[in-house]
């Protein structure tokens, strides 16, 4: 690894470290113990164990570029239809700009994947030296990964996963981790029984399916809980909140909704408050998304709140020049998480940021990249 990329290693790396013990560090020296909240709703939950595959090592040597060309680093988006996106592209740019002679080109597919197919045969056509891709679909863009590898571009997969096995790197999320935790807690808080409503993301999309299936393994374990309805809001909070009004009329009697996104569950909390059945919720899921992290601790809910961080955007631009440097790379990288799910959640006030927009997600990243930064 160059000199410049074990520096941005380790700072990120610190800067993650420090992050995540801070707020548990900062009760402690306090004197504070947990609350009897915190304990009725923690106390008794025993974590999922969460082991993944020792990753393979890839060889990049055939994607060295000679020292002091330009690098020219394509990013094929998904779309910027929600505030993760948002995020995720800002904490991309901000990792282009620590490295040295890049240019980065972008293409935004608006959530279609006939234009993020057209933009990956465009940028292909322009020989970018990498590309880095949110796939619109978990299957559909595999035969555009195949062709950049035939023209030697490397394939960086950011976040979503996809359904092939010969992309260079997926930049993930531990997508994994946040719904077995999400689903884990709703059986624990639910004493294996009751009735649910699962509220993803967007249909085929990588996210989305890796969440879903997470959630229908773990279930399998607790036959008394009931999936009443599937449904699919876009991570967007307005859609969320039409669902869950719906959902409450044809099911009054849910115990939980497993919603895959901090921003989805803004939308199914509003369908709550509005009908006067926030108590009735057993159990609560969510990620980093501000908005979600507000309510969560402004309300001291029962919620499982796991870090899905933006962050994994500066890793894939770290990666790609790991690449272009001709570094070999581990094909599964990933991102640092600020914290633990178990300290996130029942620490969620130190992680929340009232100054900030609903929009924005915890960060470390310096204003002048922040898109919600004022």
């Amino acid at each position: 690894m160059s000199t410049f990329g074990k520096r941005m290693r380790s700072r990120l790396a610190h800067l993650a470290f420090v992050t995540a013990i801070g707020p548990a560090m900062l009760l402690f020296l306090a004197g504070e113990g947990a609350t009897t909240a915190q304990e009725d709703f923690y106390g008794g939950f025993t974590p999922p164990e969460i082991v993944h595959p020792e990753p393979e090592s890839v060889d990049t040597s055939e994607f060295a570029k000679p020292e002091g060309e330009e690098l020219v680093i394509a990013y094929a988006d998904a779309s910027l239809s929600n505030s993760w996106r948002v995020m995720a592209k800002a904490e991309l740019e901000y990792g282009m700009s620590q490295i040295p002679n890049s240019r980065l080109v972008y293409t935004n597919a608006n959530d279609s994947t006939p234009k993020q197919i057209a933009d990956m045969d465009d940028l292909i056509a322009q020989r970018v030296d990498a590309i880095i891709l949110a796939a619109t679909d978990v299957n559909a863009l595999c035969p555009s990964i195949e062709k950049a590898l035939s023209a030697s571009i490397p394939v960086v997969i950011l976040e979503r996963q996809v359904n092939c096995p010969d992309y260079t790197v997926w930049v993930a999320t531990d997508a994994e981790e946040v719904a077995r935790y999400h689903m884990e807690y709703i059986a624990w808080r639910l004493g294996g029984e009751g009735k649910i409503a699962i509220v993803s993301g967007v249909p085929g999309a990588g996210h989305s399916v890796q969440m879903e299936n997470v959630y229908t393994e773990v279930l399998e374990q607790y036959p008394g809980i009931e999936i009443v309805a599937t449904e699919y809001a876009n991570y967007d909070p307005a859609q969320a909140r039409q669902i869950t009004d719906a959902l409450l009329v044809a099911h009054p009697d849910l115990d939980a909704i497993a919603s895959i996104s901090g921003n989805i569950t803004i939308g199914v909390f509003e369908a709550f408050e509005a009908a006067g059945l926030v108590d009735q919720m057993q159990a609560w899921t969510g990620d980093d998304a501000n908005g979600w992290m507000k309510i969560h601790a402004e309300h001291d809910l029962p919620a499982m709140t796991v870090p899905l961080p933006p962050l994994a955007g500066r890793y894939a631009a770290l990666q790609a020049y790991d690449i272009l440097q001709g570094n070999p790379v581990m094909q599964v990288f990933q991102t640092p998480k600020w914290s633990g799910p178990m300290d996130f959640s029942e620490n969620i006030d130190q992680y929340a940021n009232f100054e900030r927009p609903d929009e924005w997600w915890y960060t470390d990243m310096p204003c002048e990249f922040d898109p919600f930064c004022e």
